[in-house]
């Protein structure tokens, strides 16, 4: 079955790339995806399945040219409220969210990291409780925080079955004319072979990292309420190789 999906994925892609340029679909960041959703049939959710065919998940060459690539990104299992708490007890003033608290910071399991001096964060495996945790230590003192802050192992396994078995990042040409964007579909990277086990010990060897990107609402209803803008599991660009399979189309 998988094995059918991504021939026929293949064969959509490569005619979707003798189209050349297309007008992009919608305007700003998320342009690229959009349009090529709407070319390859894709209706877009947000169910748990992967895009294609329920089979493989579909990233632009936008993400692809960040330092760093998103596998995935979520709220922990455990506490609830965790990012507001996090940004309230742990969060720095921030001049372009006009002083109020965020948190932007990346760390792994191999040591903490040092956020404005005073604050560490570090990944932590707890084999026996089935528990990925965010540790939190008072760098001033040298205490980690009493705080629980985790991810179920089920939970995590579940994203990767359904939504990281195969993953391709469409590589694409832009231009502009006349104030519109357009999009060539040159060529797509699929990645594929990271299991549960594996994103585990990826972790362990901190190849995986964790992103904290939590900010706030500049203006609206929401203004000065926590924000978080994507807060999640992500890898060096240069690691690609080392956590998937490649294969270019």
């Amino acid at each position: 079955m998988e094995d059918k999906v991504l021939q026929g994925f293949k064969k959509d892609f490569l005619a979707i790339k003798e189209k050349g340029f297309v007008e992009s679909h919608r305007t700003h960041n998320t342009g690229i995806g959009k349009t090529f959703e709407d070319l390859i049939g894709v209706v877009e959710n947000n169910n748990a399945l992967a895009d294609y065919k329920d089979v493989l998940e579909l990233k632009s060459s936008r993400e692809l040219s960040n330092s760093m690539v998103t596998l995935f990104t979520k709220v922990p299992t455990h506490p609830k409220g965790i990012n507001s708490i996090m940004r309230e007890k742990f969060g720095e003033p921030d001049k372009k969210a006009g002083g109020l608290k965020t948190v932007h910071t990346t760390f792994s399991s191999l040591k903490f990291n040092t956020f404005f001096k005073r604050i560490g964060f570090k990944l932590k495996i707890d084999e026996d409780r089935k528990r990925i945790y965010i540790l939190i230590k008072n760098l001033e003192i040298d205490k980690v925080e009493d705080i629980e802050i985790y991810y179920e192992f089920e939970e995590i396994k579940e994203i990767i079955e359904k939504k990281l078995d195969y993953i391709a990042y469409i590589k694409t040409e832009t231009k502009t004319e006349d104030g519109k964007e357009f999009f060539n579909f040159k060529k797509a990277i699929l990645l594929s072979d990271l299991t549960f086990e594996k994103f585990i010990q990826f972790i362990k060897e901190g190849l995986i990292l964790y992103d904290i990107r939590i900010g706030v609402y500049r203006s609206g209803k929401l203004k000065g309420k926590t924000h978080d803008h994507g807060s999640g599991f992500r890898v060096l660009k240069n690691n690609i190789n080392k956590v998937f399979k490649m294969e270019e189309i």
